[in-house]
């Protein structure tokens, strides 16, 4: 009866996670440890990468006069979500982190910080790949995997290849959007307003059942932290605003320009993906 009565509880549990279009849907969870600052929600995108595809712009690559807010590079590419692309340089144009678009390098050179140690790749030139990884050198040889994948983003590693939190203890908070897989290697585009210590944070996300998360990559944090939602009648933006040591409040309610930023669009055939990947150049 006790065994009974377990199952029928856990059958009970609603599924956080609502479908806006195939391949999309889109959750708002409380996190289970509460910040010190705004609501201690989490705004979370799931996306199914056979499915959909994950698309890097860049204002450089696109020559484009100047940064666009999230909003703005979603209304311009026609993308249902946008999410931050990694930290950028004070030049306000290359990420911070190496990388590479659809085959050309975008920034060649590689971050050598000791945090720096995942690589989101999407992009696969080859049959048989998964269509989104994050490399991890604990369990990958980068550079051979590099090659089998078009595009590909350095960043800041979060949660490894062995799901184990990464982040060395630091008391400053900030809001912050991240990128992570699941179990079922699907890709979670995670915002979070409320600040919280990189550490903590990244407890709490792993201790969340709902996400099921297996790894995850830093995209933005502070004020810059943004993600943007249009689809399946529902609109919705996510600002960040609190960083320590630069804006300790909650007062931003303004998307910031960002030079580069990920998206999400439909996905082509699997014989145009790698027709395309394999023609750009090398």
């Amino acid at each position: 009866m006790e065994l009974a009565l377990v199952l029928t509880m856990l059958a009970a549990v609603p599924e956080p996670f609502r479908t806006l279009e195939p391949g999309l849907e889109l959750a708002e969870l409380d996190s289970p440890v509460k910040s010190v600052v705004g609501d201690s929600r989490l705004t979370v995108v799931r996306v199914d990468p056979q499915q959909r595809k994950l698309r890097l712009l860049s204002r450089v690559l696109e020559k484009l006069p100047d940064n666009p807010d999230a909003a703005e590079w979603a209304r311009l590419y026609e993308l249902p979500a946008v999410v931050n692309a990694g930290m950028y340089q004070m030049d306000f144009r290359s990420t911070v982190g190496y990388s590479q678009v659809d085959g050309r390098v975008f920034n060649g050179a590689v971050h050598a910080g000791k945090n720096f140690q995942a690589y989101l790749a999407f992009d696969p030139r080859e049959k048989g790949l998964a269509p989104v990884r994050i490399l991890d050198p604990l369990c990958d040889d980068v550079k051979a995997e590099l090659k089998r994948y078009g595009t590909a983003l350095q960043s800041i590693r979060m949660v490894d290849c062995k799901g184990k939190n990464h982040w060395e203890q630091r008391k400053r908070k900030w809001s912050a959007a991240l990128v992570g897989l699941d179990g079922k290697g699907r890709v979670l585009f995670i915002h979070a307003r409320s600040p919280w210590a990189p550490t903590e944070f990244i407890d709490l996300l792993l201790g969340m059942k709902a996400l099921d998360l297996r790894q995850a990559v830093y995209m933005e944090g502070g004020p810059e932290a943004s993600l943007v939602v249009g689809a399946g009648g529902t609109s919705l933006t996510r600002i960040g605003s609190y960083e320590s040591g630069f804006n300790e409040n909650d007062d931003n309610h303004r998307l910031w320009a960002l030079p580069n930023v990920l998206g999400v669009v439909k996905r082509q055939s699997t014989v145009d993906s790698l027709q395309s990947t394999a023609n750009a150049p090398r």
